[in-house]
């Protein structure tokens, strides 16, 4: 009886620490990649793009399925590791505001927050891989926020030896 309490212990000791680490457990449901995007979604995005990717009218676009979001990822983990400022337009409206550069981000978060948006609000879009937006980090010159007119032709992932953007 004492050795099935012991275990029975041990056992609640390792789903305590899963929980407290952000791991999951086999048949959970949600990958521990997944848990951290949508950490990550609502430490830094869900502020301006609402926890349910709705975004604000006029203001910041929604998340929900349209051409950045779904498009080209080269593209949009420029967005996020660069900011962008300026008229961007997003599906039939046009906004003008700054986004934020969030290259203090790793790369691991960054493609974990951009595989839970290309795959949550609608969207159904490839996930993002840390060596995917590591290619684009490393070959990116750009030093400002984007201007999106410029941005939207910023389209792929490097290869480890290009280095002839912006």
């Amino acid at each position: 009886m004492r050795s099935l309490s012991i275990l029975a212990i041990g056992l609640a000791a390792v789903l305590v620490a899963c929980r407290s680490e952000g791991h999951t457990l086999p048949g959970s449901g949600e990958d521990s990649f997944m848990q951290l995007g949508r950490r990550v979604y609502q430490n830094y995005c869900a502020t301006c793009h609402q926890p349910n990717g709705q975004g604000v009218p006029g203001i910041y676009p929604p998340l929900t399925p349209n051409e950045w979001v779904q498009g080209d990822k080269g593209r949009l983990i420029r967005l996020v590791l660069h900011g962008a400022q300026g008229e961007m337009r997003v599906g039939e409206e046009v906004y003008n505001n700054v986004m934020t550069a969030h290259d203090f981000l790793t790369d691991e978060q960054i493609a974990a927050v951009l595989t839970y948006i290309r795959q949550h609000f609608g969207n159904q879009a490839a996930a993002v891989s840390p060596e995917e937006v590591a290619a684009v980090r490393a070959a990116s010159r750009q030093r400002e926020p984007w201007d999106p007119a410029v941005l939207w032709e910023q389209t792929g992932i490097p290869e480890a030896e290009e280095t002839s953007e912006h």
